[in-house]
């Protein structure tokens, strides 16, 4: 096979996938929205793992959105830059344990779900994890490995576990 066969074929899946994915069945959404190479195919195919994303924002892979149940779950704002293997948590549970479920602590405090919103010209940086009903503020910046519990304030840098704010990047 030659070069020019495989560029055609390339781009043959590159646009059969762009234009038909409001037909894509669920786990092959899921599967082209998390492993597919190219940034601008799995963007739109984000909503089969409950994300949305605004315009000129760029996610790497290993994104993952827990749970990914296509309801959307995660709302990302424009120009937004989101490093490999960002984990957002909509949802956190103890999924299959019986007993544990039954514990009123477990219930009160640790099982739920709510959205989670990253603000425009944010960065995540490789490795973090967002827990539900967090927002990340405008221009904001999440340090690598950081576990986000608490919101982010705009034109700020958090980091560590769990993420603390280390810097004022601009007075607001």
């Amino acid at each position: 096979m030659k070069r020019e066969q495989l560029e055609f074929i390339d781009q043959f899946i590159y646009d059969f996938l762009y234009n038909h994915a409001d037909i894509m069945p669920k786990r092959l959404g899921k599967l082209i929205a998390l492993y597919y190479t190219d940034a601008r195919i799995r963007k739109r195919y984000s909503h089969f793992i409950g994300l949305e994303m605004g315009e000129g924002t760029f996610a790497n892979l290993g994104l993952n959105i827990v749970p990914n149940d296509n309801a959307i779950c995660v709302h990302i704002g424009k120009n937004v830059s989101i490093a490999p293997n960002v984990t957002f948590l909509g949802g956190t549970e103890p999924n299959n344990g019986k007993e544990i479920r039954k514990i009123p602590h477990i219930v009160q405090k640790n099982i739920y779900y709510k959205d989670i919103y990253v603000e425009d010209e944010a960065w995540l940086g490789t490795g973090c994890i967002i827990f539900p009903g967090i927002t990340i503020g405008k221009c904001a910046v999440i340090g690598a490995g950081s576990v986000v519990m608490k919101d982010v304030e705009d034109y700020a840098v958090y980091a560590g576990a769990p993420a603390k704010r280390i810097r004022i990047l601009q007075e607001i």
